[in-house]
């Protein structure tokens, strides 16, 4: 690669909406709190750069969380719920391809305003990573594993903790999986899956991305169980009483 052509890449890498991803921020990307009454929300219009970013953090040296995107939600009791990822084609009509999905919840938050934001490339984050054995590390995210990271200021390192993940298997531009949570904050990191679309890469465009949080209602029990429960209840009562007047007489 000649020198002139190395600059105008550089130029043209430097130009893009990057910077905007380059920290760990929830903002617009909130779903907010859910206890066991159930209930769903979409947050649409949102991109991921790059086609790659969660199947980079499936290897040795990790991932860059830069191309990923990062969700929040907070549950307040034990629920069932869906997550799901789609390819959002019409968010970014510059879109190559489509995105092919994948994300990881984790039990976690990143570091919230007024704290500084966390990233990969942080002083104590990368300090952090250097001291880990194996190979040096592209990043700190990781996509089926506990992950660590931190700011600029140097506070303690977020702890991210692996709950579970679903990939785009099918090829259809969707992720889809079922989890059983408990009570916690959880942070939810999507990206794409596509792991040679990293060799070469000098631009990375923009992937359309629009995510699903369905929570599942805790089921109420038919009639007929409370009545059996009643019946039951009754029974323990029945029982204890007669041990009473056996030790009474």
């Amino acid at each position: 690669m000649n020198m002139r052509y190395s600059l105008l890449a550089a130029a043209v890498a430097a130009a893009l909406p990057v910077a905007a991803q380059a920290h760990i921020s929830y903002t617009g990307r909130n779903f907010g709190t859910f206890d066991n009454l159930g209930g769903s929300v979409t947050i649409a219009n949102q991109t991921v750069s790059g086609n790659y970013g969660w199947a980079d953090g499936l290897d040795d040296d990790y991932g860059d969380s830069h191309r990923l995107r990062a969700f929040r939600f907070t549950l307040t009791d034990t629920v069932t719920l869906t997550f799901t990822a789609m390819a959002n084609a019409s968010a970014t009509p510059a879109s190559v391809d489509g995105l092919l999905p994948g994300f990881s919840i984790y039990s976690g938050l990143a570091h919230l305003t007024p704290l500084q934001p966390d990233h990969d490339f942080a002083a104590a984050t990368q300090a952090y990573l250097a001291s880990l054995p194996g190979v040096p590390k592209e990043g700190a995210f990781r996509s089926m594993a506990d992950w660590k990271v931190t700011n600029d200021s140097g506070d303690p390192l977020s702890v991210f903790t692996y709950m579970g993940s679903a990939f785009d298997a099918d090829l259809d531009g969707i992720a889809t999986g079922t989890f059983t949570l408990g009570p916690g904050d959880y942070s939810v990191f999507v990206g794409g899956v596509n792991y040679v679309a990293q060799i070469g890469a000098l631009i990375n465009p923009n992937y359309g991305l629009s995510a699903t949080l369905a929570v599942a209602a805790a089921p109420v029990p038919e009639p007929e169980t409370w009545a059996m429960l009643l019946a039951g209840l009754g029974l323990v009562g029945f029982s204890a009483r007669r041990r009473m007047r056996g030790v009474a007489a």
